[in-house]
């Protein structure tokens, strides 16, 4: 037998491993391919799941309480309230009012 260098020895193991190396890595990546593939639906019907009743109890419980009725009415009031600023600052200035009498 010939004595071998430790570098010998060395590229020798290297070259007997990349194909190792090479065949577990490609079984698995297809492995997980599959895998994903067979759960990958399921778990995309889990989040919109969890997506679609999240925003449905947030909204039953806004709606639901006594707060939203005085949200709604100050913003109904807000806005009644910037339509007659603006008419009367604003618009007025310019334009003839116009009223409902004759």
């Amino acid at each position: 037998m010939t004595d071998k260098s430790y570098g010998q020895i060395l590229t020798e193991g290297i070259v007997r491993a990349i194909p190792w190396a090479l065949v577990f890595s490609l079984t698995f990546v297809i492995t997980m391919k599959i895998v994903l593939a067979m759960v990958g639906h399921e778990v995309k019907k889990a989040i919109d799941f969890t997506a679609r009743t999240a925003v449905h109890t947030s909204m039953d419980a806004i709606l639901d309480s006594e707060v939203f009725p005085k949200v709604k009415q100050n913003t109904k009031e807000a806005i009644e309230y910037t339509v007659q600023t603006v008419n009367k600052e604003l618009v007025a200035s310019y334009v003839k009012p116009i009223t409902g009498k004759k």
